[in-house]
């Protein structure tokens, strides 16, 4: 290690140190609203369950598992024991839905990731030995990468990005101290383009590979749920907008546009609209509800409306429903098979736009405010081959919904370059494993 990021490695640990009494509250305070931060607790301290020569994967959120769950299925085709560490109690319990069958036989553990102190990582190697840690993403956890890295442990980072935004905001500290990214053995990145970031951050070993979540499959009984339902919850066929992981901070240009669309519906004698609301975090539930409710939209949550199994509620009366509220997780898919046309949220938040792969898979139409630095790729791409449209601001937003509610629908050459879109980037699983193979690590 050198000695100018041994030096970062001092003054972060007691920065650390000092913030500990800091990390305790906020688990306590989420742990109020949501009992199952206080689960497994000892887990966040390196103790709990694991496996001896296995391949760490860390997916901090639900996002990421399923982002990679792909390449997880190839690793467990390959018979190799692993662990998978995530953050949230949302990705902890998805990850052990989905791999309850491995958790029985024993070739996987899925636990929380050591919190960010040495003594914890200390704690949690004493009883996991992994041979490999992968990390999705650009979770560069500096001890957590440290502690690898003093193991003689390979640690790569797969499914990963970097901005140029992102490099900024930390380009006084890299100057100064170097990055923890020198001590990782390498990295699949999603594009080119993110490969060259990498390179200008001090990591030379990079591969461009792809996307993860252009591999993930496309949960049928979703998509099946979604079209049966539409039949008792649009029998009108009106149209429907999607307004997909949108920012608390967000919600009120979209609940705005939504309260314009209706009033132009009207004045034109359309039919009125119906509109798909999913937030991104569920502390948001509540108060987006009661926002939605406020501005005189008729609101039903997806929880009230909707069986377990998305059969719709035979009493609701639908015709006069203006926005469904998606209150849960994992439904995504069953969410945009109502819509028509989709809005990806965060566009016109500070930390950018969110996903956009699930909408492109199912062949929606994207739209998405100024603020897409954070998905670059796909959505130069997206864009250039007219699927995504970019607004500029929440008048232009409104603008082009008008248009989709006017009857602007996909047609058939435009489901074709969906098609066609898609093909061009799949496969990121695949050359993420043949790159580990050549590096002779799996």
């Amino acid at each position: 290690m050198k000695f100018r990021l041994f030096v970062f490695y001092i003054i972060y640990t007691g920065i650390l140190f000092l913030c500990f009494p800091l990390v305790i509250g906020y688990f306590i305070l989420r742990s109020r609203n949501d009992p199952r931060y206080r689960k497994n607790f000892a887990e966040r301290f390196g103790f709990g369950q694991s496996i001896a020569d296995c391949i760490l994967i860390h997916t901090a959120s639900i996002g990421e598992f399923r982002g990679a769950f792909p390449f997880i299925q190839q690793l467990l085709n390959r018979k190799e024991r692993l662990v998978i560490s995530c953050l949230t109690p949302v990705a902890r319990s998805y990850a052990y839905e989905k791999l309850s069958h491995e958790i029985e036989i024993g070739s996987v553990v899925v636990r929380y990731l050591p919190l960010e102190y040495f003594t914890a990582f200390q704690n949690f190697f004493s009883r996991s030995k992994p041979k490999l840690v992968l990390i999705c993403e650009l979770e560069t956890w500096p001890i957590f990468i440290a502690s690898c890295y003093r193991r003689k442990i390979p640690i790569y980072l797969i499914n990963s990005q970097i901005t140029k935004e992102a490099m900024r905001r930390v380009s006084f500290i890299t100057k100064l101290f170097g990055h923890p990214l020198e001590l990782v053995s390498g990295v699949a990145a999603k594009s080119s383009e993110h490969a060259v970031n990498f390179n200008l951050m001090g990591q030379q070993n990079v591969v461009p590979v792809g996307e993860f979540r252009f591999d993930q499959p496309i949960p049928e009984s979703h998509t099946r749920a979604g079209e049966s339902a539409l039949s008792l919850v649009n029998p009108k066929k009106r149209p429907i907008v999607g307004f997909s992981s949108v920012i608390f901070g967000e919600a009120d240009i979209y609940i705005n546009s939504m309260k314009s669309l209706k009033l132009f519906s009207e004045e034109r004698s359309l039919l009125k609209p119906m509109y798909v609301f999913v937030p991104r975090a569920p502390e948001a539930f509540d108060d987006l509800f009661q926002k939605i409710e406020d501005s005189g939209l008729s609101v039903i949550r997806r929880t009230q409306g909707f069986s377990g199994d998305l059969q719709p509620s035979l009493s609701t009366d639908w015709n006069n429903i203006d926005v469904i509220l998606g209150d849960s997780f994992g439904e995504m898919y069953f969410y945009l098979k109502l819509c028509g046309q989709v809005v990806a949220g965060g566009g016109f938040w500070h930390t950018g736009a969110h996903n956009i792969i699930e909408q492109l898979q199912l062949h929606k139409d994207v739209i998405v405010g100024p603020e897409i630095w954070t998905i670059k790729f796909p959505a130069y791409q997206a864009q250039k081959a007219g699927l995504l449209t970019v607004v500029k601001d929440p008048s232009e937003l409104t603008r082009n919904l008008r248009l989709f509610l006017e009857g602007n629908d996909t047609n058939k050459i435009v489901r074709e370059k969906f098609d066609e879109f898609l093909n061009d980037y799949a496969g990121a699983s695949n050359k993420t494993v043949a790159m580990l193979e050549n590096e002779g690590v799996i």
